[in-house]
């Protein structure tokens, strides 16, 4: 039985709509891997800033150790050892009475501003956590727009195969109806 040739357009039309659909179908899905591949990417360039932001931390600790340290030694060596060397020379009794009382203070105010730095040293920790679990939430969420994304691309992608299925179809059965 010879075939026709609105049956050869037809069977050729169905053909065509089935590897459309099909290739569409592999279009969308390597686009879905794009996204998701640009998603991880960026995620990755975001988590970079959390090394960042613990060198920084390493860096600041350091630098409060070092002023603590340092803070410490010149006090104790240059205030107070001053103080005492000073009223020593002038022949007054360092044991009581006001320059004790001085040395007291300056003490006091020295335990003061350690304990300010710290203060302000937690707090410069504190606020670089913070930053740090911002940034890595900010990552996590960049990964799952890129998860959202590939999905829709993909479904997109089943889409089209199955509009090409249903159009292959209704072309056969408008053939041989």
């Amino acid at each position: 039985m010879a075939l026709t040739p609105f049956e050869v357009l037809g069977g050729i039309k169905i053909v065509t709509d089935l590897i459309g659909g099909s290739k569409e179908r592999k279009a969308y899905n390597a686009a879905a891997a794009k996204a998701q591949a640009a998603a991880d990417f960026n995620a990755e360039i975001i988590m970079r800033d959390v090394d960042i932001l613990t060198k920084q931390r390493e860096i600041i600790n350091a630098n409060y150790e070092i002023d603590r340290v340092r803070g410490a030694r010149f006090f104790e060596r240059d205030v107070q050892g001053r103080a005492r060397a000073n009223y020593s020379y002038a022949n007054i009794d360092i044991s009581h009475g006001t320059p004790i009382q001085v040395m007291r203070e300056s003490g006091r105010e020295h335990d003061f501003t350690q304990k300010r730095l710290a203060f302000e040293n937690s707090v410069t920790n504190m606020q670089i956590n913070d930053a740090i679990e911002e940034t890595k939430l900010s990552a996590e969420l960049t990964r799952m727009a890129g998860v959202a994304n590939a999905a829709g691309l993909r479904s997109q992608g089943t889409a089209s195969l199955i509009r090409s299925f249903s159009s292959a179809v209704s072309t056969g059965m408008s053939m041989y109806a």
